[in-house]
């Protein structure tokens, strides 16, 4: 949110934010974080920081990255993963402010000489960032129409190195794909699944996607194609991230008929379920296999949005 207009009311910015805090608390019961910085950027990663701080808020302003946002990790710099961390590291950037220190003409030619001639935009976008710089403005939401429902999981490799465990995970993030697919009204025709594996030595990735004969958003159905798509492709090793994504989405307006299945009674099966969920919440109805070590289904009912209440 752009508060600047507003501003002249509250002391600070801080007292704002508390408001702002206090009042969601009243409201929904749910605690929440907030960043503050005079750019979205900025922003954006006070907001990560302050997840971490007992008061929930964090502040990154230009006169405090010297001291805030510098000394930092390099991987917690915004939009840079392990990949993109190992790249800096290989470099000899291992904090935010090895960036920042250095001019945009020779961090571009660091970032060629390791990256290829096309690192220009991202040398550019990455060094702005440490300095805060972002001009683009804040602006309401205008959502398009929506054209892939997806779901993933970060997990820890030492724990789903045993196939059903790993299918176990796969088709919880199934089942909650095709949850999104109803409410929103959609049912879609192309599955994807998507993984990263590795054994501590050696790492692989895949993302395959498979069509089905009719769209569905059934949880069975996407499950039987996703599980296809991840034995084909899986390598073997312990997985550190799962997706599944359903795209070609048309409206849930019709049910395809089959001569071998009552698809339309397993319809409303799953309407049930989604109404009880809805009404108790995600922990109301759960299948048996929640119950195994491996399922992140009851860690999930405990989350909002990912995270704990």
């Amino acid at each position: 949110m752009d508060v600047t207009g507003i501003l002249k009311r509250y002391d600070s910015v801080e007292d704002l934010a508390k408001q702002i805090r206090s009042e969601i608390l009243l409201s929904t019961g749910v605690w929440t974080r907030i960043g503050i910085g005079p750019t979205k950027i900025l922003a954006k990663m006070a907001n990560n920081y302050a997840k971490k701080t007992d008061s929930g808020l964090f502040r990154l302003g230009f006169d405090n990255l010297e001291q805030e946002l510098w000394p930092r990790p390099v991987q917690e710099l915004f939009m840079v993963a392990d990949k993109m961390s190992a790249h800096f590291q290989a470099m000899g950037m291992y904090r935010i402010g090895d960036i920042s220190k250095l001019s945009l003409d020779e961090f571009k030619k660091r970032m060629r000489l390791r990256m290829g001639r096309k690192a220009d935009v991202q040398a550019r976008y990455y060094w702005e960032m440490t300095w805060g710089i972002d001009d683009s403005p804040v602006v309401p939401s205008i959502r398009d129409e929506v054209k892939s429902i997806s779901h993933g999981k970060t997990l820890r490799a030492s724990l789903y190195f045993r196939r059903h465990d790993i299918e176990l995970v796969l088709h919880e993030l199934t089942a909650e794909v095709c949850r999104r697919a109803r409410h929103k009204g959609k049912q879609g025709q192309t599955v994807s699944v998507g993984l990263g594996e590795t054994d501590g030595s050696q790492a692989a990735r895949f993302s395959r996607q498979s069509t089905l004969q009719h769209a569905t958003n059934l949880t069975r159905e996407v499950a039987e194609a996703a599980l296809r798509l991840f034995r084909k492709h899986w390598q073997g090793m312990p997985v550190c991230y799962l997706y599944v994504s359903l795209t070609q989405l048309r409206e849930a307006n019709a049910t395809q008929l089959t001569l071998f299945e009552d698809r339309a009674k397993m319809q409303d099966l799953e309407h049930v379920t989604d109404v009880i969920k809805d009404r108790f919440g995600a922990a109301a109805i759960m299948p048996a296999s929640a119950l195994q070590e491996a399922s992140i289904v009851r860690e999930r009912a405990g989350q909002i949005g990912g995270h704990y209440k």
